[in-house]
């Protein structure tokens, strides 16, 4: 157990606490936290370790913040938990952390520190681009805005992103790529969504069309709207009607419609603030409903009152959702 791997929520939390903490900045409050924070899971204390026992050089690389210059640099952005990632931005661009890219490169809250639009977990954000395009990110999302006189390319790193294509009086073409597509505007209003949990890309297209080539160039389709896929770097499977209630959580819900219980608390956990899992014993429950996601409390009274589930707490951010009967 000691060798598997570390859930990537946990170590990227991990990253973040060990940088502060390294750093020199860590005030009596964050030290608490910290501490906190090691004892609420075993997990957390084995990810901790595992960052601790880095090589020394690294160490050394990372106490360069204690030269003044580097200290005055970091408390430019006051480094707390709210503003992580104008600190990590700072961090970076002195290269004080490069030497964590082993552990930080494909990390989400790297990414989210170093993309021009993100999402920390729970929270869903609206932008306006400058040719009027809309879009609304949502939990835990990264997205690179570049626009020139050729194209206009939104980059997604992790996440997912609903979109409404602006009309460009230059006539640029707008551009979503992902790791395993490119997809081009056709006058549309589109969701992409890509993650850790599951495998390529998914598109859902609610009005216009998408063509979806390949990060190459090559076409693979034109997805019309009522549809959608998943693209990986073999091609387009899965293409069915767009389900109902997929882009919900712009106003603030999550649809349920038969949906298993299981699957339901993997989709819960991406705005949940910490670890929620469901027991396998009751995974195969079926529930439908619309649930509101800013009101976590409300959430988990809803499944006990609808269902034969019983909410588990070990701490305030470590939650079961397990059998009613069960001890």
């Amino acid at each position: 157990m000691r060798d598997a791997p570390i859930n990537p929520e946990i170590r990227d939390q991990a990253i973040a606490w060990f940088t502060l903490a390294q750093s020199g900045c860590l005030d009596d409050e964050n030290r608490q936290r910290l501490e906190q924070w090691r004892r609420a899971d075993a997990e957390h204390e084995r990810a901790w370790q595992r960052l601790a026992g880095i090589p020394v050089t690294l160490r050394e690389r990372a106490a360069q913040l204690r030269d003044p210059a580097a200290r005055e640099a970091a408390e430019r952005v006051r480094y707390r938990t709210m503003d992580r990632r104008q600190a990590l931005k700072v961090l970076v661009g002195s290269g004080l952390l490069s030497g964590l890219a082993w552990a930080g490169h494909d990390s989400h809250w790297l990414q989210g520190a170093l993309a021009d639009l993100s999402t920390a977990t729970g929270e869903r954000r609206r932008h306006r681009l400058a040719d009027g395009t809309e879009l609304w990110l949502n939990t835990d999302s990264a997205l690179d805005v570049r626009f020139d006189t050729r194209q206009r390319l939104l980059r997604l790193r992790h996440g997912e992103v609903d979109i409404l294509t602006g009309t460009d009086p230059a006539g640029r073409p707008l551009l979503v790529l992902t790791g395993e597509a490119s997809l081009r505007s056709l006058g549309t209003r589109f969701s992409v969504r890509r993650d850790d949990g599951r495998q390529g890309t998914q598109l859902g297209v609610s009005q216009g069309r998408v063509a979806v080539e390949r990060p190459d160039g090559g076409m693979l389709r034109v997805v019309e709207a009522g549809w959608q896929i998943r693209i990986d770097t073999t091609g387009i499977h899965d293409m069915q009607p767009l389900a109902d209630g997929g882009t919900a959580w712009i106003e603030g819900f999550l649809i349920a419609r038969r949906m298993r219980l299981g699957d339901f608390i993997v989709e819960l956990a991406r705005y949940w603030p910490g670890l929620l899992r469901c027991d396998p014993a009751c995974a195969e429950l079926r529930l439908s409903g619309s649930f509101p996601l800013d009101d976590e409390k409300r959430i988990l009274t809803m499944l006990e009152n609808s269902l034969p589930v019983r909410i588990e707490r070990r701490t305030r951010y470590w939650i079961t959702v397990v059998p009613a009967g069960r001890v």
